[in-house]
């Protein structure tokens, strides 16, 4: 009597797992056929409003441009303004995002580029905008 128990607990195991399995191969195959007939290329370049930029840093534009000219980086105003770091990436970061959504939402670019914007590019994009200034002599 137990072999029989135990077989038929084999038994109804192993059909589980390969409905499963079946279940999991076909959303595999749908999400790569979505990945696979993506729109390519996309591109996306973002723009800072400078207006908003100076509000934030709460500074005006003649004071920005004197200060950039004078070789100041963003972070070095955000600094002078006791903006710290974080915040100022934060902001940064949130202008990004919303940019990316309404890319996303006009469909110029889809979740998967999205996703990998964010995760490989838009830190690295922020560093460099708030830490460059050609007119910085060290």
């Amino acid at each position: 009597m137990n072999r029989y128990f135990i077989l038929l607990l084999v038994v109804s195991v192993l059909s589980f797992g390969t409905n499963f399995t079946v279940v999991n191969a076909n959303e595999q195959n749908e999400k790569f056929n979505e990945l696979y007939n993506r729109k390519a290329p996309q591109t996306f370049q973002f723009k800072y409003d400078y207006n908003e930029l100076y509000e934030f840093l709460t500074i005006t534009e003649e004071v920005y441009k004197s200060k950039w000219e004078s070789g100041k980086t963003i972070i070095d105003m955000a600094k002078e303004q006791n903006i710290p770091f974080h915040q100022l990436i934060l902001y940064l970061a949130e202008k990004q995002f919303q940019a990316l959504d309404e890319a996303l939402k006009n469909e110029e670019i889809d979740r998967y580029f999205y996703y990998d914007y964010a995760i490989s590019y838009m830190k690295g994009d922020i560093i460099e905008f708030i830490n460059q200034n050609p007119n910085k002599y060290d």
